[in-house]
């Protein structure tokens, strides 16, 4: 979240282009492992990393958007998780799962942590 903020705050406009980008690899992704376990899912994300890497900016920046557009695509400020709730817990826990740099996963914990997602209260276990 810092380095995107960053960037926000700069005034650079490509962070818009790259979690536009980010948001459509994810529909791919999830096209093909929405209906998966976790650990499936995990295994994908550990081969995407590059991707978002490559075309998110920066290792750095890739990394955390990767992270926050896969949890809070599924989140609004007026309905929350809503009934996608199980499904941003899928993601998490594929990060968590997966062998993605300790940075990703340290990303993923923040972002769960940040948005109250988190497996002690869910009914999706």
């Amino acid at each position: 979240m810092h380095y995107t903020t960053e960037l926000l705050i700069q005034g650079d406009t490509n962070v818009l282009l790259y979690y536009s980008a980010a948001l459509s690899r994810w529909r791919e992704i999830l096209a093909e492992y929405a209906s998966k376990s976790s650990e499936e899912l995990a295994k994908e994300l550990s081969s995407q990393q590059f991707w978002f890497e490559v075309n998110c900016g920066s290792r750095w920046v890739g990394q955390e958007i990767m992270v926050i557009t896969g949890i809070t695509q599924f989140y609004t400020a007026e309905r929350g998780f809503d009934e996608s709730k199980h499904l941003a817990l899928k993601v998490y826990r594929a990060f968590m799962q997966s062998y993605c740099s300790l940075e990703v996963k340290g990303v993923a914990e923040s972002v769960a942590k940040s948005y109250y997602l988190n497996e002690a209260d869910n009914d999706y276990v």
